[in-house]
């Protein structure tokens, strides 16, 4: 499973952007046999961040409706997995907003810079996501951070990750977002799978190994679907790099670390030995300010290495249906 496919698709089947609850689309690989029930594979490495967060009743709501809690999403493990790298990056403000996609289980990954904080929400609803069953928070960046609060405000969230790595203002904003599950510090090893997905953090390193300092002290997330895997980087640079790397096993889709620009770029080399991808997503705005994206695409071609860039358009979304991945620019 190694071909991408072209821009516009070479498989009009999977051509199933754009519309709300599009995973449920040609029901083609929808298995609604699935019974409903509790996620596996939770792991004792997640330190729940008691009395912190605001907790939304699983009860009567104040309507006297009763809600069903965010976690007891529909299990559909046989669906299509979309990850959309959303376009929130303008002039030198780089920023990500990820959102995963998968069934009824929705993870969002960063919000992006406060300024684009509708642009978010907005791209949420239209994709039809009700609720956020993760909220991931990479680091403390307010082009990353910004938006969490505004998003957390208008969604019901299930529970927060964030890196142990952060200020005081990072740790009340995070705090301040209503959720049910509570707020998780990750480090490296823990996982969880949710919807079919597996979901690893490769960073930060546990607090006694941490760098000591946001950028590579954030998380980095891999995800793998059945035989496909796609690896959010953030913004480590080539200390945080190096660790991650050293173990590493091959992945098909990756982000780039810090949007492509220099700081991400000290083992580019080893990035594309180690990791092998078919795919990158250069993610951020179209403001090259360190001139170095260059370099990339030079290193990318030898390698026979597509690029996607997520402001070419509203989004970079990737497509996988258990067999094969497409990866399109959603237009504006």
């Amino acid at each position: 499973m190694k071909k991408i496919f072209a821009l516009l698709g070479i498989f009009s089947i999977l051509l199933l952007a754009g519309c709300p609850g599009e995973s449920t689309e040609e029901g083609t690989w929808i298995d609604d046999s699935v019974p409903k029930g509790e996620e596996p594979g939770t792991t004792e490495h997640f330190n729940v961040e008691e009395g912190t967060s605001t907790q939304i009743s699983s009860g009567e709501h104040e309507s006297g409706e009763e809600l069903t809690p965010v976690a007891e999403y529909a299990e559909a493990a046989n669906s299509n997995l979309f990850i959309y790298f959303i376009t929130v990056g303008e002039d030198d403000v780089q920023g990500d907003a990820i959102l995963i996609k998968k069934g009824d289980f929705d993870m969002l990954v960063d919000a992006g810079p406060i300024e684009q904080r509708n642009t978010v929400v907005n791209f949420l609803r239209e994709k039809g996501v009700d609720d956020i069953e993760v909220l991931v928070s990479t680091h403390d960046d307010a082009e990353h951070s910004g938006g969490l609060a505004y998003v957390g405000g208008q969604f019901r969230i299930g529970e927060i990750w964030r890196p142990a790595e952060g200020s005081d203002a990072y740790s009340a904003t995070l705090a301040s977002i209503p959720n049910e599950g509570g707020i998780k510090y990750v480090e490296k090893g823990d996982e969880r799978v949710y919807n079919g997905i597996r979901f690893i953090i490769e960073n930060p390193e546990p607090v006694g190994s941490s760098f000591g300092d946001s950028d590579n002290d954030g998380i980095v997330l891999r995800l793998e679907d059945r035989t496909f895997c796609a690896l959010l980087t953030g913004d480590i640079d080539g200390s945080a790099q190096t660790k991650i790397l050293i173990d590493a096993e091959p992945c098909e889709v990756v982000q780039m670390p810090w949007h492509g620009m220099s700081e991400g770029m000290s083992h580019l080399d080893f990035f594309f030995d180690k990791l092998e991808p078919d795919t990158i997503i250069i993610s951020g705005s179209k403001d090259d300010w360190t001139n170095s994206r260059q370099t990339i695409y030079n290193k990318a071609e030898l390698h026979g290495i597509e690029i996607y860039e997520n402001y070419d358009g509203a989004a970079a979304k990737v497509t996988y249906n258990g067999n094969d991945y497409a990866v399109t620019i959603e237009k504006d």
